[in-house]
């Protein structure tokens, strides 16, 4: 199941894609001749809107709703896909809602905040299990323990239970090699219609219906604010490009699939593959569009793979720049790249004609403002006017997190519910969090000017679309 989604009445920030990490967990049920259902009460509940208070509403299915369909389905195992720490308490809703239909039902968690707080989603009384990281093993033996009813889950690497009320969590060691082993997600379990045609899914999209690929696992760079690794791991793992192709092949025939997004940090780690995938997508004309709307590292990056990319459909490539001073990103960031690779590549793109974005990340304990205020000189620099910037967050299993807890850099107590991108959570002796906000706006302005003075009739077009089309969502036309 993945739960309802709390968020902001006045700035809905969330973008519902098909839950592929579901779908690959539903491959391994299936495989082993078990029922499964999957049930996103975010999408079929999408159109629901219940105000929470402190101008918060909840998006998704209702509580009498989920009741229904697990008191109609009567699972035995009902397992949660809990991604964000800011939406665990719809997650542990879930876990009461199927309580209260039936106590013998088996509730188990799984994602990226289980992973990081095994323990603490544990206290919960109506959860029975977490899964820690990639979870197709896992899960896979976990049934095999309860299909040959053996209740001794102490060799089950990454999975959290609890005997006599006190909680044992086996530690994450292994993770899956041989990534052409898994079977694709089971896309046949989701309404895949219902996500067709949303104006925003992870970015804008160009295309109705869309799908979104996942063509490998791990990083090896240890970026302080960063926790995937807590899920994926540290070392990098791919797909064979041919089992890529098999993948699009089959999405492009079953579903009539027009965009990808492709979901990976790494797909260009290594450039060869990446290459080899982009030629075989071109040499079976699936004429996809496609874009790596979480960001791609730069390092990799060359003009021949930039140009295959184009040439396979990908019309945006967004770059994981972090930051535009290179200290912050040597020393506090700790991400392994040369912003003098940023320009080379934003130079390429510009003369390859192809869409480019870059991601930038204020207030980072043991930043000052000056090299923040670098984030903004950079993009002018390489005249990028409108990148992607976010509030560092202290998510729990980060660097940046553990700095805050033992420095008290906490903006305020500190609340789960708060970590998203524009909370602004953190404040040091350097700076406040309206120290951040400040600069922010200045900084906005900053690039607008250099916008205009760069190109003036651009600028003014760019201006009147944004009035219209803000004009148009005030008059719900």
């Amino acid at each position: 199941m993945m739960p309802p989604a709390t968020t902001s009445k006045d700035n809905i920030d969330i973008n519902p894609l098909p839950p592929i990490g579901l779908g690959y967990i539903a491959s391994v049920i299936e495989k082993l001749g078990v029922e499964v259902k999957i049930i996103d009460c975010l999408m079929e509940g999408w159109n629901q809107r219940e105000e929470i208070g402190d101008g918060l509403i909840r998006i998704g299915l209702s509580e009498n709703q989920i009741r229904d369909i697990i008191s109609d389905y009567q699972p035995d195992l009902v397992c949660v896909n809990n991604q964000f720490s800011k939406q665990y308490e719809n997650a542990h809703l879930i876990y009461r809602l199927v309580k209260e239909v039936d106590s013998n039902i088996i509730t188990q968690a799984g994602g990226g905040h289980p992973s990081v707080m095994p323990k603490e989603t544990l206290q919960d009384q109506n959860l029975d299990f977490v899964v820690l990281g990639e979870g197709e093993i896992v899960v896979e033996c976990f049934l095999r323990c309860l299909l040959n009813k053996d209740d001794d889950y102490s060799k089950i690497d990454g999975l959290g239970y609890k005997i006599d009320g006190q909680i044992i969590i086996n530690p994450k060691t292994t993770y899956i090699e041989d990534l052409d082993s898994l079977q694709f997600p089971a896309l046949h379990l989701m309404n895949l219609e219902h996500y067709f045609g949303l104006d925003m899914s992870h970015g804008k999209r160009h295309s109705k219906r869309f799908y979104p690929i996942i063509t490998s696992r791990g990083c090896p760079a240890k970026c302080t604010f960063c926790t995937a690794y807590r899920v994926w791991g540290r070392k990098y793992r791919h797909r064979s490009p041919e089992n890529v192709i098999e993948e699009m092949k089959y999405v492009k025939e079953k579903y009539n699939i027009e965009e990808l997004l492709i979901e990976d940090d790494n797909f260009t780690a290594n450039p060869k593959r990446a290459e080899k995938i982009c030629d075989l997508m071109i040499e079976n004309k699936f004429n996809f569009k496609w874009d790596t709307p979480n960001g791609i590292a730069a390092f990799a990056l060359n003009e021949k793979l930039i140009r295959k990319m184009k040439n396979a459909g990908c019309y945006k490539i967004n770059i994981a720049v972090e930051s535009g001073n290179q200290n912050t990103l040597n020393n506090i960031i700790k991400k392994p790249l040369k912003l003098e690779k940023v320009e080379e590549i934003v130079n390429i793109c510009r003369k390859v004609d192809i869409d480019f974005g870059i991601f930038l990340i204020l207030g980072m304990p043991g930043d000052n403002l000056e090299a923040m205020w670098d984030n903004y000189k950079f993009a002018r620099k390489i005249k990028v006017f409108d990148p992607f910037i976010s509030v560092a967050t202290p998510y729990p299993g980060s660097e940046i997190f553990d700095i805050c807890e033992s420095k008290g850099y906490f903006s305020e107590e500190f609340k789960l519910e708060n970590l998203f991108i524009r909370s602004f959570p953190i404040r040091t002796e350097q700076w406040t969090p309206e120290d951040i906000q400040k600069l922010m706006k200045k900084g906005y302005i900053y690039l607008k000017f250099y916008q205009f003075l760069d190109n003036p009739f651009n600028f003014t077009r760019l201006f009147a679309g944004f009035v219209l089309e803000k004009a148009k969502r005030t008059l719900n036309l």
